[in-house]
């Protein structure tokens, strides 16, 4: 593969993983903020909206963003698990410390939280979870 298609594939890429991370990202930030409003702690609302949006992003990524959708789900899904609690880990920390350490409301902070994990996430998608190599069904 040249460089140039590789990378023509890379942006391809990262340009449909940015189209479910909006997806996922709009479903984590609305889930968030409503039951915010509706009372519940920060954290936990923060944990739910984080599990429902896993989901939206399993399944795009694994069939839209990665194209591993002929790879079995015993072999993606774990992966993803463990780069989507490692995200979430990162998502869950950042906000915190700054609801503790700075007046940034979390309207207004989230949404870069999410970029920077959503970042991270590509990054370990990409390298580790949806790489399949040598495993595709022939």
């Amino acid at each position: 593969m040249t460089k140039q298609k590789s990378l023509a594939e890379t942006i391809g890429q990262l340009m449909r993983f940015g189209v479910i991370g909006v997806i996922a990202a709009i479903t984590h930030y609305g889930i968030a903020i409503y039951l915010t409003n509706s009372h519940f702690s920060a954290a936990w609302a923060n944990l739910i909206a984080f599990v429902i949006a896993f989901w939206v992003s399993y399944f795009g990524h694994r069939y839209f963003s990665f194209d591993a959708g002929d790879v079995s789900h015993q072999q993606t899904l774990p992966r993803f698990i463990l780069v989507a609690v490692l995200g979430f880990i990162l998502n869950e920390s950042l906000l915190l410390l700054m609801l503790h350490f700075t007046k940034i409301s979390m309207a207004l902070g989230l949404p870069f939280i999410i970029i920077l994990t959503a970042i991270s996430t590509f990054i370990l998608s990409r390298q580790f979870a949806f790489n399949t190599a040598g495993t595709r069904s022939k």
